[in-house]
């Protein structure tokens, strides 16, 4: 860091680049990447990495290298790397057993196919092929030891491996044929992708696509920002649990052309959230502020402010906002809970109907997974109701362990199994939110295990931290 200090251009770089929101920030560096320029995960944070990038960019071009792009600088980058990605098309994919979502370049005109593992996309001319698999009682150094043995049995050059305690990496090639492997650990199992390509010429250039594909599973299995884009929808694709969020008024419905009609309601929904830090962040679902033109908190006790969106995570669907002034009180997190443990959920559930003061509702963790084993999430027991998302899921001495997110549709279940379930309820798990957080560089008060709080005592603390949050 102090080399980089010792550059004239750094600082100034680093300051327009942090200038950026969040999302630009991500997206410039998927730009350069696709335009061949950037060969790492994106990241909202400046690095000296991408300092070098962005000035050996303008070194090949003759242009003074200031790591600050020009106008025109911009709009070469934005051409040739906008090309390459309209190219792609790239699209989240979801693994049919897991939810988590991967990109793939669906302008390849891939052919797609359930497979026992998950799915296989496979370019018509054999020039790419990606397998999306959760591979179930397997960890992480077994995998990475199997996969090397057989990438190199078969006449794999190994150009580059990594093995960490939750996630591998395995590189190499044959002649004009690439392959690439990573897998995270996921629960009981591994998830992640093999993906080979036979030559790195347009439309597939495979070392820049595998640069992406491998960023948007790094940000899915870490809770990291990653831009969004459209969803692939499969016909093998499970139901999804009913979203915990308050409904958005349905539009207009039609009437004849003879009738004078109203102006149409703004659409609006509501939803919870907490404080996490004086500064006035707040944490979220990502789902309660999508497609928001105008959000507003409404701190307990206060009038509702605006707020601006920081950054989403729409696959752990967490969020966080920002409100102009400081927050009166804030929640710790706890990154761990157990099996069993009583916990309470505090959020604004049918605002049209009930109290919008807050309700609070007690129960237990009665799983350390949600559907299919997705180890995202939690199971509990507390009741939670439409527009309860986003709140806050507390242990016994009002720490976070989780942020409401959904609950199981009891009657589609019932319909669909002849049984109705009672209390099935997930939150987000608070790990989940930390890294969050940290890949945000957001501060926030890590909480530990402690003498319980009389329930009476634990409502007023979730109370005063919790947030009414509007959009429209």
């Amino acid at each position: 860091m102090a080399q980089a200090q010792q550059d004239p251009y750094f600082g100034p770089a680093q300051e327009a680049f942090l200038r950026l929101k969040p999302d630009t920030r991500l997206w410039f560096q998927l730009v350069l990447t696709s335009a061949g320029h950037w060969p790492a995960v994106p990241n909202i944070g400046y690095s000296r990495r991408l300092f070098e990038a962005t000035k050996q960019f303008q070194r090949s071009r003759g242009e003074e290298p200031t790591g600050v792009l020009t106008s025109p600088q911009v709009e070469r980058v934005l051409q040739s790397g906008t090309e390459v990605l309209n190219g792609w098309r790239l699209r989240w994919v979801p693994h049919p057993s897991r939810g988590r979502q991967l990109w793939v370049p669906m302008g390849l005109e891939l052919e797609a196919k359930r497979t026992e593992l998950g799915v296989e996309l496979r370019e018509p001319g054999n020039r790419f092929r990606l397998k999306f698999n959760f591979i179930p009682s397997v960890d992480i150094r077994s995998a990475y030891e199997v996969t090397l043995q057989e990438m190199a049995g078969s006449g794999d050059n190994i150009n580059f491996k990594v093995h960490k305690r939750d996630f591998f990496v395995i590189t190499g090639n044959q002649g004009r044929y690439s392959r690439y492997v990573r897998y995270h650990a996921d629960g009981a199992g591994i998830l992640g992708f093999d993906m080979s390509w036979s030559d790195d010429d347009a439309p597939v250039y495979g070392n820049r696509l595998v640069t992406v594909i491998s960023g948007s599973l790094w940000a899915a299995m870490t809770g990291a920002p990653f831009p969004t884009t459209k969803r692939v929808r499969f016909p093998w694709e499970p139901g999804e649990p009913e979203i915990a969020s308050a409904p958005r008024t349905a539009p207009p419905t039609t009437t004849p052309a003879s009738v004078p009609q109203e102006p149409p309601k703004a659409k609006s929904s509501s939803g919870s959230g907490f404080f996490v830090s004086k500064a006035g962040h707040v944490v979220t679902n990502a789902h309660v502020v999508q497609d928001c033109s105008v959000i507003t908190v409404r701190p307990d006790g206060a009038v509702a402010v605006p707020a601006q969106v920081l950054a989403r995570d729409v696959i752990n669907d967490l969020a966080v906002l920002k409100i102009g002034g400081p927050a009166e009180r804030t929640l710790a997190i706890r990154p761990s809970v157990r099996l069993g443990e009583g916990i309470a959920a505090f959020g604004f559930p049918h605002s049209d109907l009930l109290a919008t003061a807050g309700n609070f509702t007690l129960g237990n963790v009665t799983a350390l997974a949600g559907l299919k084993d997705d180890s995202r999430y939690l199971q509990v027991s507390a009741p939670v109701q439409p527009g309860n998302s986003g709140g806050p899921l507390l242990d016994g001495a009002g720490n976070v362990v989780g942020v409401v997110s959904a609950k199981l549709d009891a009657i589609k279940m019932a319909s669909e199994r002849g049984d109705l379930p009672q209390n099935i309820n997930f939150a987000v798990k608070a790990s989940l939110a930390g890294s969050f957080l940290d890949a945000n560089q957001i501060a926030y008060e890590t909480g530990m295990p402690g003498e319980k709080l009389d329930p009476a005592d634990l409502a007023e603390r979730a109370k005063k931290a919790s947030a009414f949050i509007t959009c429209r």
